[in-house]
């Protein structure tokens, strides 16, 4: 499962409403501060809500891409290939074709290690799709 940077931003923005709120509740108390403060809350509640809701999983059957209220699922069995391209030092990228090219890419992140490449090559093997691993040509 790989989370995108947008969630631990959107998250990070949520803690810091929540932290605005208590500042705003701090400096005075009337009834339009305590409306202000709950739209605040209210408003870091619903951030927080999407900050958990987009993901990649890469799982036996499929592959899924959840954006917000939007998924994308590719089954292995139409995956032509998958190519990983890396630099040395630095994070890898996978590029999956489609049987009806179609192509899309996983970048690597501080989430991959090394039994997280190997199980995605097992995967790929297991089912009949090609795996290409080659360096990055500039």
């Amino acid at each position: 499962m790989i989370t995108p940077p947008s969630n631990f931003i959107m998250l990070l923005i949520a803690l810091g409403l929540t932290v605005l709120a208590l500042i705003v509740l701090g400096l005075k108390r009337n009834p339009y501060i305590y409306a202000i403060s709950c739209v605040i809350i209210l408003s870091s509640i619903v951030l927080g809500y999407y900050s958990f809701l987009s993901y990649s999983a890469i799982q036996k059957e499929q592959i899924v891409f959840q954006h917000y209220h939007h998924q994308t699922i590719y089954k292995w069995q139409d995956i032509n290939e998958v190519i990983y391209e890396y630099e040395i030092g630095t994070v890898g990228t996978y590029y999956f074709q489609t049987t009806n090219n179609e192509q899309f890419v996983i970048e690597e992140n501080g989430q991959f290690g090394l039994n997280e490449k190997r199980a995605i090559y097992q995967l790929a093997i297991l089912n009949g799709t090609k795996f290409i691993e080659r360096e990055k040509s500039d």
